[in-house]
């Protein structure tokens, strides 16, 4: 295993074996390190909450298995989880990944995060049984309690709802967004809120990001049934680029009850 890799590391190695009498028998290994922006990261998430991790790889291995692991003392990959083939998801408890072979990255949901999450993971592709490779990142889990965490709201058939989602400062900057949540681990949405006080339409769903208060603003006028679910209040951080991730800080339950009289 060679940690932290670099342009210079580039070379032919040399596996050896000393057997006795002196013998010594070598297999040769070409080493190329190709200069890339996939280096060891951070990703800040809240306990109570989710993450969306974007791992990046290369086009050139779009077909080969995906895989996100903890590592150990011995940096060596501990609960593993890895894509199937002919799936778009996987499940492992509350890990999930899923391979977004279009977009060349693959994404890791962590739900339900706790303290003990905390750690270094890796994105790892699996170029075959004697080869893999990784990217490191760093992951810590953030015990915010100055934030509502989840917010349960009932409105008749026909009425509007308002919720106020406050956010840590450190995503002041952040793009905000609001996604539902169906079946599966994924989240989606439409609309993304780029600027500060600018209000953003999505048919009947409106937001509007105070970065002065750090205060996420959802409205949804003339509700139905069909509204009721999980929602969740989300930041992109650096989403555009290879060492982006999604941090989902302030979960809706809506639930649309009968007509509104």
């Amino acid at each position: 295993m060679i940690r932290e890799l670099t342009v210079e590391d580039t070379g032919t190695y040399c596996c050896g074996v000393h057997k006795d009498l002196g013998t010594k028998i070598y297999t040769p290994v070409e080493l190329k390190v190709k200069k890339g922006s996939l280096g060891s990261r951070e990703v800040t998430a809240y306990a109570g909450t989710r993450s969306n991790i974007k791992c990046r790889y290369d086009d050139e291995y779009k077909e080969k298995p995906k895989a996100f692991c903890k590592m150990g003392t011995d940096q060596r990959c501990i609960k593993q989880i890895s894509t199937e083939p002919n799936r778009l998801w996987s499940h492992d408890g509350r890990f999930s990944i899923h391979d977004n072979r279009s977009a060349g990255f693959f994404s890791v949901f962590i739900r339900e995060l706790i303290a003990e999450d905390t750690g270094t993971y890796a994105c790892a592709v699996v170029v075959s049984d004697e080869m893999e490779f990784y990217t490191v990142l760093t992951l810590n889990v953030i015990e915010d309690l100055s934030n509502e965490k989840s917010i349960s709201e009932t409105v008749h058939v026909g009425g509007d709802l308002t919720v106020n989602c406050k956010y840590p400062e450190s995503h002041r900057n952040d793009n905000k967004f609001l996604c539902k949540r169906p079946a599966t681990a994924a989240c989606s949405y439409s609309s993304t809120v780029r600027k500060s006080r600018t209000y953003i339409n999505e048919g009947k769903i409106s937001l509007y990001d105070d970065r002065e208060t750090q205060i996420f603003t959802v409205r949804i006028k003339r509700v139905n049934e069909q509204d009721s679910g999980e929602y969740w209040c989300g930041a992109e951080v650096n989403w555009t680029s290879n060492r982006g991730y999604k941090v989902y800080f302030t979960q809706i339950d809506l639930m649309v009850t009968g007509e509104f009289v």
